[in-house]
């Protein structure tokens, strides 16, 4: 159903659509609607030094989605998931979910026992996602003036 592809700068104008598709995100986490290059290039700086693996998810021909998982979070050392985000036009029609469980699943081959992501305060959608697929906060902190919930969920 979905495809994997490794992100890299070749895909920046198709991260970028993804994103600013997105632009209620966008002012929760980076204080503006529309991310330039600049952000999108940025956001694979970070994502080198924190060793994040980064994806492109498409369906059909059609690319929906930005998946990145590291597998030693800086704060915990624990296997994460730092960002999923579904193109709007793609919204509402389950992929998030399924591409949330095609991740867990490769985490479980690789005999990952938990997962962790980090959720701003405010973002009231996906404070409600997550913590419908069973995660379970753990962990308030501020970062860059933000409020940011810590969450885990135990694989079995």
């Amino acid at each position: 159903m979905f495809t994997f592809i490794k992100n890299d700068i070749k895909f920046l104008d198709i991260e970028k659509e993804i994103m600013n598709s997105n632009s209620e995100y966008n002012l929760i986490a980076y204080d503006k609607q529309v991310l330039d290059n600049e952000d999108i290039l940025e956001t694979f700086k970070e994502a080198d030094e924190l060793q994040i693996e980064r994806y492109l998810v498409k369906k059909d021909e059609n690319y929906i989605a930005i998946l990145d998982y590291g597998m030693s979070s800086p704060r915990h050392q624990k296997p994460w998931l730092s960002l999923l985000v579904i193109h709007k036009k793609y919204q509402g029609l389950g992929y998030a979910k399924k591409i949330y469980l095609a991740y867990e699943e490769l985490m479980k081959n690789q005999q990952v026992n938990c997962i962790q992501i980090a959720v701003h305060s405010t973002n009231n959608n996906a404070l409600n996602f997550w913590t419908s697929l069973g995660f379970i906060k753990f962990n308030e902190r501020t970062y860059e003036g933000k409020i940011i919930f810590s969450f885990e969920k135990k694989l079995n």
